[in-house]
């Protein structure tokens, strides 16, 4: 129905979405979602301290440090360091690890394209356009995502300071 609120329609899709790339597109061998998703940090946002990437990924710090030591054995991170306090190492990812992220991104892509070979020229063109208009939107939930993450605004929220609305759309169609 129309009148759904945006949190359940945009969920939906991207349940939807998440299980298509989970089933049919992810290469699983080799890498654990967790080691993909701190290596996909660390290749968007830097070297960083294995605290901060803890927290960042909703972790313990123990937890972090098994899987950092598990990627830095098979050189897919390195320890490397930090400028600003030559006590403290940052996390940052090798050459190898790169190559891996570039090389899962082509599969996935090859697999994705296999998948939209079977939509008609209509539907790929709707979902291109489709992509093209929410892409910077996600992006956006992705960076308000992270600045939550932080502990102030964890706080924050948890006090209630931030408000948030539901949107609700008409259908036009």
């Amino acid at each position: 129905p129309p009148d759904r609120p945006a949190a359940e329609v945009v969920g939906d899709l991207l349940d939807q979405a998440m299980d298509l790339s989970a089933r049919f597109l992810a290469d699983r061998a080799g890498l654990s979602a967790s080691a993909a998703f701190v290596l996909n940090r660390v290749r968007r946002e830097g070297p960083m301290r294995l605290t901060s990437l803890a927290a960042k990924e909703g972790v313990s710090q123990p937890s972090m440090t098994q899987l950092i030591q598990r990627l830095e054995r098979q050189d897919l991170v390195a320890r490397l360091a930090d400028p600003d306090d030559g006590r403290a190492t940052l996390i940052g990812i090798t050459a190898r690890g790169e190559a891996l992220l570039e090389e899962r991104t082509r599969i996935r892509r090859e697999r994705l394209a296999a998948l939209l070979s079977t939509l008609s020229a209509e539907e790929a063109c709707t979902l291109q356009l489709s992509a093209r208009v929410a892409s910077p939107i996600l992006d956006r939930l992705a960076a308000d995502a992270d600045a939550a993450s932080e502990p102030q605004a964890a706080q924050l929220a948890a006090a209630g300071a931030l408000v948030r609305q539901d949107v609700r759309c008409r259908d036009d169609a």
